[in-house]
């Protein structure tokens, strides 16, 4: 069977509810205290419903029944289709059992406005030789099931409900549409693993979880989190070993660590006072939603310029647009110098250099992750485009107050990991955009990016979302600056007491735009 499919551009209605789906792999069962790592990814996410997933799928549901408060469907298990009604009831979730246990008419499961389907049927298969990819097991998923199912029918006057499909064999980074024999486009989206990869069989190493939004007009935004940041192995300094001696010792979950004094730790065996401290003001970070000062290190001096920037990817070949926040979280002005088009690589970095050397001169540049992305991306930008600001880079006090917390062990920060957004909800900080990360916005451009340049005449290619695409980067710098905003309360807390001395050695593994987005 031939067919074609392009990646999904169709995002949310900034105001839409969402629902949301967990998909647990039962390597994570395998691996960790289920009930410790799941209950804490649960209180973190608040799911409609968990997904189990492979490896080994089906010890999801026995490890998890009668702990977790949260409905655990399995695809490919049981005898009918069970479904989860959410998104402020205009969304309807649909596990199927199998792909014949779907009847005939969608609407007899689901009278919201939009259903997903979950599946385990449909999974990707990689040629390496020809360079392709196909889905396997489409051609029995459309011929099997009624065609209402596969309809789009925002597309078409028929009557009927819209419909999406969800696989847990697709890794969280297949979004497309895809054109089947009779002209319909079917949606997409992985939730989970892949089947195979470059055609071999499952990879049996531990799997992410896997968080998914869906929203009624059939827009799916995922981000994926390693197990290892929930529960007790989510506490800076704790390993698998030191969980173990925890657990023995009374302390079962990462509120029990809180709780405790650090002079309490020091009695579970490998536990040092030092160590104790560590640990101790990670979990108060988690569970109390602070940032708890950890160091003597010493914050910027004068008023910081926030940065964000958008690019085509990680392996960035270029910021199309850097955002600027001059002032506070809640009422800074925001700046957005985007490149103007294809042809002008330089205008936006000339604008944004004129004013960074002018009205924000002397002025500490501050970018989450910079040191790991932001900050070497624009110099490489500079360098390529305007060079003669280079300088004036290379000689920018610049800080990351990832770096400065977590690998100079000045911070413990309260988000489950260490992206911007996951930190700054913890403190409070609300967006003001849903359905969109960075990932997504990389995809957007390159689609844009990718049609232009084939385009025959580019004035017919339609546009991406600009207003929404520099809403997100500005809600990332207001984000920044409610992280700063905390962290400089919290260490001017600690400047008045001893300060700790543990360090820690967390590795700065973030990144802007991660494609292993939670969001991640």
């Amino acid at each position: 069977m031939t067919v074609s499919s392009i990646p999904s551009t169709r995002l949310p209605d900034s105001d839409a509810a969402s629902g949301t789906l967990l998909t647990v792999p039962g390597s994570v069962i395998r691996e960790f205290d289920p009930v410790d790592v799941v209950s804490d990814a649960v209180a973190a996410v608040k799911p409609d419903i968990i997904i189990p997933a492979d490896p080994d799928a089906g010890v999801v549901i026995p490890a998890l029944t009668g702990s977790i408060d949260v409905p655990i469907y399995q695809p490919g298990r049981g005898m009918l289709p069970q479904t989860v009604e959410t998104a402020n009831g205009s969304v309807t979730i649909v596990v199927s059992p199998s792909i014949d246990s779907l009847p005939d008419d969608p609407m007899s499961l689901i009278e919201t406005s939009h259903g997903y389907v979950v599946t385990d049927t449909l999974s990707l298969y990689i040629d390496p030789h020809a360079r392709q990819t196909q889905l396997d097991g489409l051609e029995e998923y459309i011929t099997t099931v009624d065609s209402a199912w596969i309809t789009d029918h925002s597309l078409e006057a028929e009557a009927g409900v819209d419909i999406s499909h969800l696989s847990t064999r697709l890794r969280s980074s297949y979004n497309r549409d895809v054109t089947v024999p009779d002209g319909h486009q079917i949606s997409v989206a992985g939730i989970g693993t892949s089947r195979a990869r470059l055609g071999v069989a499952v990879d049996d190493s531990t799997q992410p979880l896997t968080v998914t939004s869906v929203f009624p007009n059939g827009a799916v935004t995922t981000n994926t989190i390693s197990p290892d940041r929930f529960g007790l192995r989510g506490i800076t300094g704790v390993s698998e070993t030191r969980a173990n001696h925890l657990r023995t010792a009374g302390f079962e979950t990462r509120s029990a660590v809180a709780t405790a004094s650090p002079h309490e730790l020091t009695a579970v065996p490998s536990i040092g006072t030092n160590t104790a401290q560590q640990i101790h003001a990670s979990a108060r970070a988690v569970a109390d939603e602070i940032i708890v000062s950890t160091g003597d290190g010493s914050l910027p001096t004068g008023d910081p310029v926030f940065i964000d920037i958008e690019t085509d990817g990680l392996a960035a070949s270029t910021a199309w647009l850097i955002g600027v926040l001059d002032g506070s979280a809640s009422s800074g002005n925001y700046l957005a110098f985007r490149q103007p088009d294809l042809n002008a690589p330089s205008a936006h970095l000339e604008a944004f250099m004129t004013w960074l050397t002018g009205s924000a001169r002397r002025r500490p540049v501050v970018a989450w992750n910079g040191y790991g992305f932001d900050f070497d991306v624009i110099h490489d930008q500079l360098q390529t485009h305007c060079p003669s600001y280079l300088d004036d880079w290379e000689n920018r006090y610049t800080f990351d107050p990832l770096y400065w917390g977590r690998t100079q062990g000045n911070a413990e920060f309260p988000g489950r990991t260490n992206k911007l957004e996951h930190v700054a909800t913890a403190l409070g900080w609300e967006p003001t955009t849903q359905g969109i990360n960075g990932r997504r916005v990389a995809e957007l451009y390159v689609d844009w990016r990718e049609r232009m340049n084939t385009a025959d005449n580019p004035q017919t290619v339609s546009q991406p979302p600009w207003n929404r695409l520099e809403a997100y980067c500005e809600d990332d710098v207001r984000a920044l600056a409610r992280i700063y905003e905390a962290l400089t309360d919290a260490h001017q807390t600690q400047t008045k007491n001893a300060p700790l001395k543990s360090k820690s050695d967390s590795s700065t593994s973030t990144s802007q735009g991660s494609l292993s987005d939670f969001g991640l």
